[in-house]
Parts: C-alpha cells; structure tokens; sequence
C-alpha cells in the first residue's frame, strides 16, 4: 500500500466544442444554486417503508463536529473530482484507491478471461475514440478552482486487503464512501463503523452492475439514463436508495456524455446530502423492489455497439429533450 498527498496536474483546457463548461464544480445543466426544472419520478410508487439513518450530532464547537469521510474509488477521472470536492465541502479524513490495474490483476489470477477481455476493449475502444481525453477534460475541467487535497491518498492492490480493511477501521469514518471499486467483502463492511453509500453509474434497481448508462441509452429508456446514491449491503448495487439524479438530455448526446453529466449530478447530490447528515438531518432510504438486470463488462459486445452507432448514424436513435431529474430516494 502506497500514500501520497500529491495533488494531480494541472488540468489540460477544457474544449467546449466537447464538452459544455461553466463555473468550477458546476455544469450549465445543473446548477445547486438556482432551482431546475426537473421531470417526475418515472418510478414513483408506493413502496415499503422508509429507512433512516441518524447521526449522533456533538455539541455545537465541540470536537468531532466535522463528519468524517473516507473515500475507497479507483482512478476514473469523475474519482479524482469525487475526492476534490469532498475535501472541499467536508473532513476527508482519507482516500484508497485501487486502481484499474489492479482490479485487471485480480481479474486474471481468477481466471475471469472473458471480463478481462471486455475490459480490456472498453478501455482500447475509449483511447481510440477519444472518450478517455474528453472525460478527463470534462472533471479536470470541474476541479478547477476546488483547493488542493491535503487528505491522504493510499493506493491499494484491493479494498478487501486486510491492511485496507484495518486502515479504514482505524480512520472510524461515520461515512465511508464507494465509488469504482470491486465488490466489497463481508468483511470490510462489518469491520466500517458508519453508514457506506455508493455511487453507481446506473439507474437502480433496473440497471445494476456495469455500464447502467450505456444500457439504459441503448434501450431507449430515457427516464433512466441516471446514476443512484444507495446504501452498500453484501450483494451487488441491491442496497437501499438514497437518491437518483438524471441529466438533462439534448438531441445528439451520446450515452458517455450523459454519463460524465450524470455522475457530475450524482457527486454533488452525494456532497447535498452529506452535509446535511452533518447537520443532524437522518438520511432516508428505501428498500429496491425485486427487478431489474445485472450487467457485466462482457454484455457490452462490439457488435450491439457498432449497431447502435449505425442506428445513430442513419437517424433511427433519436435523443430527445428532458429536463435533468434528481429525486431523494424510493422506487
């Protein structure tokens, strides 16, 4: 395990004929200080209860009254501009990463060739398009202007590590937060005082596991091209919802772009709610009802690919206008 409180480089200029710009840590298309125009919950419904979690506030000045955060990502662009703007808004006692080549690594010693494989093409099919620059451009751009992270940055093989696990303990977050990562292991949650949220590129319980924004788009189900904020349990992005939020959509974007708007949306919800769990206010949380797929890295084929951006091309994928959405919870 490797620590740094390095701070990366400065961003490269932000190309607005790529991707729209704006203040630090905002985008034209949600902005915290005004009040958007937002579509309705496409699954409002009634549901089971509602869950809440408290925190036990100190007295006002007193020690400790800070909420404690540790991040656990891994080294996407949208993680370094997670880690920036927890620092900026709250006490980011500590981040681990666990990059993407270990994540590789741990794929290949357990035979997984077929994951391998596929990741290994987005990530050849990213560079080669163009994607990999225009997203780092795209968070970089939003990190511009937040302060420097004094945090410390710990690079790990694996969250699940025993030494990760003892480091996160010993740092006691109340809140500990996902983002990139494997799976966690049954023991790294038992051992992390706190709540641990997630934030998941996809809209939930309907798009779980990999690529949530590609298939949503790929469908045509545009009320659920999102990402969700939810509690971490042991099974895979099953855990109870905080929060959805959905960008605006505009005719000619493509699923990555709305995915670099809609975790831009998702981070800063993530922040909106933190701090108010700082202030004493509960979460709220409610339980994902039994639907929905899990997709992996190996679903996402060249071919379905190719035919979608054939069907783009030819004008048969049309994306219309929606307002952005962001909800507090339920399904």
């Amino acid at each position: 395990m490797t620590s740094t409180n390095e701070r990366p480089g400065a961003a490269p200029r932000f190309d607005p004929d790529r991707t729209p710009g704006g203040t630090p840590g905002r985008t034209p298309e949600f902005d915290p200080d005004r009040t958007p125009e937002f579509d309705p919950d496409p699954d409002r419904e009634p549901g089971p209860a509602t869950l809440e979690y408290r925190r036990a506030v100190p007295a006002p000045g007193g020690a400790g009254t800070r909420l404690r955060v540790v991040l656990l990502c891994s080294d996407d662009p949208l993680h370094r501009y997670l880690r920036s703007l927890l620092a900026a808004r709250l006490d980011l006692v500590a981040t681990l990463v666990e990059p993407g080549d270990a994540q590789r690594r741990r794929q290949l010693r357990k035979r997984r060739y077929r994951d391998l494989a596929a990741r290994r093409y987005q990530e050849w099919r990213s560079r080669l398009t163009g994607r990999s620059s225009r997203r780092a451009r795209f968070f970089d751009r939003l990190a511009e202007g937040l302060p420097a992270v004094e945090s410390p940055s710990h690079t790990v093989e694996s969250v699940n590590d025993p030494e990760a696990r003892a480091l996160v303990a010993e740092l006691a977050p109340e809140l500990t937060v996902v983002c990139g990562t494997m799976i966690l292991g049954r023991r790294l949650l038992a051992s992390t005082p706190g709540i641990i949220v997630n934030l998941h590129g996809g809209w939930l319980p309907e798009y779980r596991g990999n690529h949530g924004y590609y298939f949503a788009y790929k469908a045509g189900d545009w009320e659920r091209v999102g990402a969700t904020l939810h509690i971490v349990d042991p099974a895979l992005d099953t855990g109870p919802v905080l929060a959805r939020v959905r960008p605006e959509t505009r005719p000619g974007d493509t699923d990555e772009r709305l995915s670099a708007r809609a975790g831009q949306l998702a981070a800063l919800r993530l922040v909106e709610l933190a701090l108010a769990y700082e202030q004493g206010t509960p979460l709220t949380a409610v339980p994902q009802p039994d639907r929905g797929t899990t997709y992996r890295h190996r679903d996402r084929t060249p071919g379905a690919e190719l035919l979608l951006w054939l069907r783009r091309r030819a004008g048969h994928h049309r994306v219309p206008v929606r307002s952005a959405f962001r909800d507090g919870g339920g399904a």
